[in-house]
């Protein structure tokens, strides 16, 4: 009988160990052809009208060198389209405003009309601590859709950062 309740005491606890142990995170790895390496994160996030967004942190290098860290951010199809020749606008924890530059001219990635893919190498490489960052995606309506990254996706995205194929 004692031993029954020992073991289901036990039970117990290593549910809620299990249920309470945050979701660690995820950056995956990519040998995309011979000579081209990506790390990336990827996030689902939600703007201020309770729409998803797909966020896909990556960085690549071709023949180790480093080819750049973009941002794409991919709303649901239909609901938004993205200004991807504008710059998305940032907010680190409320404390300063910064502007990425477009990846590169966005007719030349052929992204649907619901991407957006960004140049943020810049603001990552001087970011030194997790925090809030509060993004405006700029849409075809002329208006912005505003998503908040919190400080575990700032986490994961300096991890994708920090990384290097030599180490």
């Amino acid at each position: 009988m004692m031993l029954r309740r020992l073991w289901a005491m036990g039970l117990v606890i290593l549910s809620l160990t299990l249920c309470s142990t945050p979701a660690l995170a995820e950056v995956h790895l990519y040998q995309e052809k011979p000579g081209q390496v990506t790390v990336r994160s990827q996030q689902s996030l939600q703007d201020q009208a309770q729409h998803s967004w797909q966020a896909v942190l990556f960085k690549r290098y071709i023949n180790d060198q480093l080819e750049g860290i973009f941002l794409r951010l991919v709303g649901f199809p239909g609901q938004v389209e993205v200004l991807a020749d504008q710059p998305l606008q940032f907010r680190v924890a409320d404390q300063f405003p910064w502007k990425s530059n477009p990846a590169i001219d966005a007719s030349t990635l052929m992204l649907p009309n619901n991407v957006g893919q960004y140049d943020v190498q810049p603001l990552l490489e001087h970011l030194d601590s997790d925090t809030r960052l509060v993004i405006a995606i700029p849409l075809a309506t002329g208006l912005s859709a505003t998503i908040e990254a919190s400080p575990s996706v700032i986490r994961e995205w300096r991890e994708v950062t920090q990384f290097s194929p030599q180490a």
